[in-house]
């Protein structure tokens, strides 16, 4: 008997112990991570009392603002549906998106808290939260969501120098401010407005041939040789086409690019090889998170694997200009074509540049860093002039902008049937000198010179006539 009350009281203690230190482990140990969740309502509850930090752009315009409305906190977002779904939005009772959930631990002081915030935090006080300022440039914003509404796509623009995000658009937006009232009717709007186009993925069609064309250059092609584009191309039984059956006659590497001959690049392609072009997209970046503060989709060439060990023929033909299984995200693909433009490094990407505590001293500050070598200065520079062929006299044309050279390719997606194909356009300025990359996206939108240039063109148009890289 006394044997049996033994072993209860045992194992009764035991478990005290491990309760203990279950409820140490996630109350202290993984507390953070619990925080980083942005399904956890834990943060929103938190504002009762805390004053959610604001969220600026690069020049100080208010972006989204706690303020006290009736007597009572009040969420802001000044600038309307331009930066949904972006900033996302924050409220008991659906939880948080976007900036407002990934970024929640610093605009509620929990992350890098200060002494003073900890104290507060630790006896429940009502404080301060952090203000986040981004690399974001409002004026580019809007010249992005002014291009691309009325439509569903997304707009990315990136200084390829340092990797800040310059815009990032997605549409169909929505009214942040009323997401509890209007719940169900936005969830059900076509095109998605809670979905954040820029970081869903996509076929993408031509603009994959100056990805491609690394492999190409890494195989030893002779760029001057020229090629036969008669408009179809027989490759392992599989026919090859042109958009609109076209022949483009005898090219060498920069006017098939500029022209987007097809047949040239999946011919090519598969002469390289799939290790080399395997290779070559895991430089890129295919495979691989995308170091960034807010999720995105890693982009796949198959849909067995992101990067599989092997390649047949004529998937390889396929993926070459950019169809076949390929999927790749807006923002990825801007990261792409800011690399190209860096000289063959891409830059890790940021849209934080710093955190300001309630008395505006920094408790954080970005800095630059590498993050992938996708090509040498050569391979970049012979990509990067094929794309000013592109606009100067090629499918590129439409994003030609006066008194400044472009670099840029167009894309257009096949989606199979009788379905409108997604319009893509990839471009940095000055080619020269470059200060901004854009990869814009459009929808079922037809042609990447029809639907997407202008968009970029504007947004090219904005950044440079400011001087967007610049803060005021």
């Amino acid at each position: 008997m006394k044997k049996g009350l033994k072993n209860i009281a045992l194992g009764f203690s035991l478990s005290i112990v491990f309760l203990s230190l279950g409820l140490i482990y996630w109350q202290v140990v993984r507390s953070d991570s619990l925080l980083d969740n942005p399904a956890n309502r834990r943060l929103i509850l938190l504002e009762q009392r805390v004053i959610r930090g604001g969220i600026f752009d690069r020049n100080g315009e208010v972006l989204a603002q706690t303020k006290e409305v009736d007597g009572k906190k009040t969420r802001i977002y000044p600038k309307g549906e331009a930066l949904q779904p972006l900033v996302g939005y924050a409220t008991v009772l659906h939880g948080s998106s976007g900036m407002e959930a990934y970024l929640g631990d610093w605009l509620l002081g929990i992350k890098d808290a200060t002494a003073t915030q900890e104290i507060e935090q630790a006896f429940q006080l009502p404080r301060f939260g952090n203000d986040v300022v981004l690399t974001l440039d409002y004026q580019l914003q809007k010249a992005a969501y002014e291009g691309l509404k009325g439509k569903v796509g997304a707009a990315v623009a990136i200084d390829p120098r340092d990797g800040d995000v310059l815009a990032l658009v997605s549409q169909p937006s929505f009214d942040a401010t009323i997401v509890d009232q209007d719940w169900d009717e936005i969830s059900k709007k076509a095109g998605s407005p809670f979905l954040n186009h820029a970081f869903a993925l996509y076929t993408p069609g031509s603009t994959m041939k100056v990805i491609t064309s690394g492999a190409l250059l890494r195989s030893g092609l002779n760029t001057s040789e020229l090629y036969n584009c008669t408009g179809t191309a027989i490759i392992n039984g599989q026919i090859i086409r042109e958009q609109n059956d076209k022949a483009h006659g005898w090219v060498n590497f920069n006017m098939a690019l500029a022209d987007s001959c097809n047949t040239y690049f999946a011919t090519f392609g598969v002469q390289s090889g799939d290790k080399q072009f395997l290779n070559t997209v895991k430089r890129f970046g295919f495979g691989e998170e995308i170091p960034f503060e807010l999720p995105v989709k890693t982009s796949s060439l198959t849909n067995a694997a992101a990067v599989p060990s092997h390649l047949d023929v004529n998937l390889l033909a396929a993926s070459a200009f950019g169809q076949g299984e390929v999927l790749v995200s807006p923002f990825h693909m801007a990261l792409i074509t800011a690399g190209i433009a860096n000289n063959g490094v891409i830059m890790t990407p940021h849209i934080v540049d710093q955190v300001l505590d309630a008395t505006q001293n920094a408790v954080y500050k970005q800095t630059p860093q590498p993050w992938l070598t996708a090509l040498t200065k050569d391979e970049a520079d012979k990509i990067k002039s094929a794309m000013v062929t592109a606009v100067q006299d090629g499918t590129a044309a439409p994003g030609a902008i006066e008194g400044f050279q472009v670099a840029a390719k167009t894309g257009s997606a096949e989606l199979g049937g009788n379905v409108k194909t997604h319009a893509w356009y990839i471009a940095f300025a000055p080619a020269e000198n470059p200060e901004i990359a854009v990869a814009v996206l459009v929808e079922n939108g037809g042609t990447g010179g029809g639907a997407a240039a202008p968009i970029a063109k504007a947004m090219i148009e904005t950044a440079l006539s400011q001087k967007v890289g610049e803060k005021k």
